[in-house]
């Protein structure tokens, strides 16, 4: 527990609440009563709604732990779940003033902070964190991985309480890994030499390919091979010679059959076991290993460019529960996530060490990961994590998605016999007329 020597928000709130019209009141103090006896009305327990996506609702075990919650307190979860476009839903009923949710999981950060924040859907949490009263409130922010914590703010405050964290990064079957006789790769050169055997080995799979464009090639390796992937606006740099260099990896990669040059079925061919080697969302390996078993597949993690520099780490983003502006019960939110992802409720952090992968919080990595060898690369990933350059909190994430991958796609296409650096310089210019018309608007 907080201090008791300290007065909290609640309490404070709760003693001014005492006051009513047909008595005398000084400031948040004693009420005399008609019958002129001292005393006070009680603050009216307030039920918390909830707002979930049904995928984070499974698998963060949403329904166990709001019994669990449910049982143990006053304040009672109430769960809805989102149809359609949740941020105009929620933002045409905050302008009405009929808003019936407290919170909402989740959005992602900080790709998401900026456009939620600045549209008002979202208030900061950190007076809320400072002044809640359940058990170990105070110990969940300082255990937050600090990059994953610094992807939490907005203009220094934090606005999300992360649940889990995803990042980019290899993974791959063992069998014809095993049958080529090479070791998982971690480079650019081991991973195109790993591809060429697994090749001529298991000519039916196809040996590299990626779950998604820009995000899970050149965009990963530009995190795996330089220092300061990001120009001074905030913007990835996608002109460097680094991003160059991996543009002209992938048309190599593509024209020799080692991987292909679209992506619209990449993942669905993994989970089926049609792909040797893949960079994704980290949480392929886990899923291979749940259809074909844990020592069929494994994860690594984001692909470098040279084996003992990871450089800028991995590309990364967190899952982030959020609390409403104009919330009813704000307070009973906040203190249902600090309850929910604290150091206490076991439940969750096994959940999300085992279902959902890479906590944020560090004691659920030693208490709920560190011993277990079937989840060690979680360990291995949130280091890199821990040391990676975050992405920063502004609108270009998405823009900068959309205008990239067709580039990279008509680039890698030896039909089209476009150089990368011509193919890039093109690709910039359209992303800055993009984000030209965006400040504009």
């Amino acid at each position: 527990m907080l201090g008791n020597a300290r007065l909290s928000r609640r309490q404070f709130l709760a003693a001014c609440a005492a006051a009513t019209a047909v008595v005398t009141v000084t400031a948040c103090g004693a009420a005399e009563t008609p019958s002129g006896e001292a005393g006070g009305a009680t603050q009216a327990v307030k039920d918390i709604n909830f707002l979930i996506r049904t995928d984070i609702r499974s698998a963060y075990a949403g329904d166990a732990a709001v019994e669990a919650w449910n049982k143990d307190h006053e304040e009672q979860i109430i769960l809805d779940e989102p149809a359609g476009e949740v941020d105009s839903k929620i933002q045409a009923a905050q302008a009405a003033d009929d808003l019936i949710w407290d919170g909402f999981a989740v959005i992602e950060g900080p790709h998401a902070l900026k456009q939620w924040a600045d549209r008002g859907l979202i208030q900061s949490l950190d007076e809320l964190i400072a002044v809640s009263t359940i058990a170990n409130a105070d110990k969940v922010v300082p255990a937050i991985i600090p990059s994953v914590l610094e992807s939490s703010k907005y203009e220094g405050k934090q606005f999300t309480i992360p649940g889990n964290v995803g990042s980019v990064a290899l993974g791959w079957f063992t069998d014809p890994l095993a049958a080529a006789d090479v070791e998982p790769p971690t480079t650019w050169d081991e991973v195109r030499a790993a591809a060429e055997k697994v090749k001529a080995t298991s000519p039916e799979l196809t040996p590299y390919d990626v779950a998604a464009s820009p995000l899970c090639d050149m965009i990963s390796m530009i995190w795996g091979a330089t220092d300061n992937p990001l120009t001074a606006d905030g913007i990835i740099d996608w002109t460097s010679e680094t991003a160059v260099a991996s543009l002209e990896w992938l048309q190599a990669m593509v024209k020799d059959g080692l991987m292909p040059g679209t992506h619209a079925e990449s993942f669905g061919n993994w989970l089926k076991g049609g792909t040797a080697i893949m960079s994704s969302f980290d949480v392929h390996g886990t899923l291979a290993q749940q259809t074909f078993g844990v020592d069929k597949a494994s994860t690594g993690v984001n692909i470098r460019r040279e084996k003992d520099k990871p450089a800028a780490g991995a590309p990364f983003w967190l899952n982030g529960s959020v609390v409403l502006n104009k919330a009813a019960n704000p307070q009973g939110m906040i203190d249902f996530y600090l309850w929910w992802f604290g150091p206490d409720n076991k439940a969750t952090g096994k959940q999300i060490a085992t279902v959902a992968a890479k906590p944020a919080y560090q004691y659920t990595y030693d208490e709920f990961i560190a011993p277990d060898p079937v989840q060690a690369w979680q360990m291995e990933g949130i280091e890199l994590v821990r040391n990676s350059v975050p992405f920063p909190a502004n609108l270009y994430w998405s823009v900068q998605s959309t205008v990239l991958a067709p580039w990279i796609e008509k680039a890698v296409n030896p039909a089209n016999n476009l150089g990368a650096a011509d193919a890039l310089g093109q690709a910039l210019d359209e992303l800055m007329a993009e984000i030209d018309e965006m400040k504009e608007s």
